[in-house]
């Protein structure tokens, strides 16, 4: 049995819901997962709670999850049966919180539905696209590195390599570095700035299937360097890219749509007004 906590927090946070979905509780009897004094509470009464509710239950076990919202449901069913016998349908108290429930539930429909008409996969991408044809190309180089105690022994390893000795060999005997030892010196492909300022001042120049021929100093030892591959950077791909690229487009077009109905409209707003802080925009959500 879940804890009392867990379900007093639900049943607060359902309490209206079957004021919002009335309409929604017709359905087959197979559809329902309770019953309360003969009717039924269904799959589609529970979809719209959970939807509305359930991120509220944070990382309950999906079934523990499910048989809360359902107690909540049948909890909420049996006060709001006692709430209408008294009459409370009939408060002005009463009205004035189902005016604003559903002004807000009409607000948040019609955002959802001109949003998708606006912000579409062809959008999406569209956007993508352009993003990508403005980002900067940023050369990519493949590296491979030995670190030798002295300069004597880089010069040794050196020599090796003029006289045609494999790189990566060389870097599993003798290499120093523990970390791309193993892997004949790979250190895989660098952009500027996540590599040794020696290292990189030493390849810049170098082509690929070159190395640098005089010992590269640095505060760890003396390394020898070859170039594998340069290569622009590929792009992020879309399927990355492409959920923050659909919030940031619904955001301006949920700015354009509320602009666009004030702008249409009387509005007198008859308190000061003030800037909200950075990082909120003033609205509860």
């Amino acid at each position: 049995m879940l804890a009392r906590k867990h379900r007093a927090h639900a049943l607060g946070a359902f309490a209206s819901i079957f004021v919002l979905t009335a309409s929604l509780a017709v359905a087959q009897q197979n559809d329902a997962v309770a019953r309360v004094n003969g009717v039924d509470i269904t799959a589609r009464d529970y979809s719209v709670a959970e939807e509305m509710y359930g991120q509220q239950l944070g990382k309950m076990p999906e079934d523990a999850k499910r048989s809360t919202i359902v107690d909540a449901l049948i909890e909420s069913r049996l006060m709001s049966e006692a709430a209408r016998k008294s009459g409370i349908q009939n408060d002005e108290e009463y009205k004035r919180q189902i005016a604003f429930f559903e002004a807000q539930t009409l607000r948040s429909i019609f955002m959802q539905r001109e949003l998708s008409k606006r912000v579409d996969e062809k959008a999406v991408r569209k956007a993508y696209d352009e993003q990508v044809a403005k980002m900067p190309v940023v050369e990519e180089t493949r590296l491979r590195h030995m670190l030798l105690p002295t300069a004597e022994a880089a010069d040794v390893v050196i020599a090796d390599l003029k006289a045609g000795k494999d790189f990566s060999a060389i870097a599993r005997e003798k290499s120093a570095d523990p970390a791309s030892k193993e892997k004949g010196g790979d250190l895989g492909f660098l952009t500027p700035g996540q590599t040794l300022a020696e290292i990189e001042s030493a390849t810049a120049e170098l082509k690929p299937g070159q190395f640098s021929e005089t010992p590269v100093k640095s505060a760890f030892g003396f390394h020898v360097v070859k170039v594998d591959e340069r290569r622009p950077r590929a792009a992020p791909r879309f399927e990355l890219l492409a959920g923050e690229i659909r919030q940031a487009l619904e955001a301006e077009e949920a700015a354009r749509i509320v602009s666009d109905l004030r702008s249409g409209a009387k509005v007198e707003k008859l308190v000061p007004d003030v800037q909200a802080p950075e990082g909120e925009d003033g609205h509860p959500h």
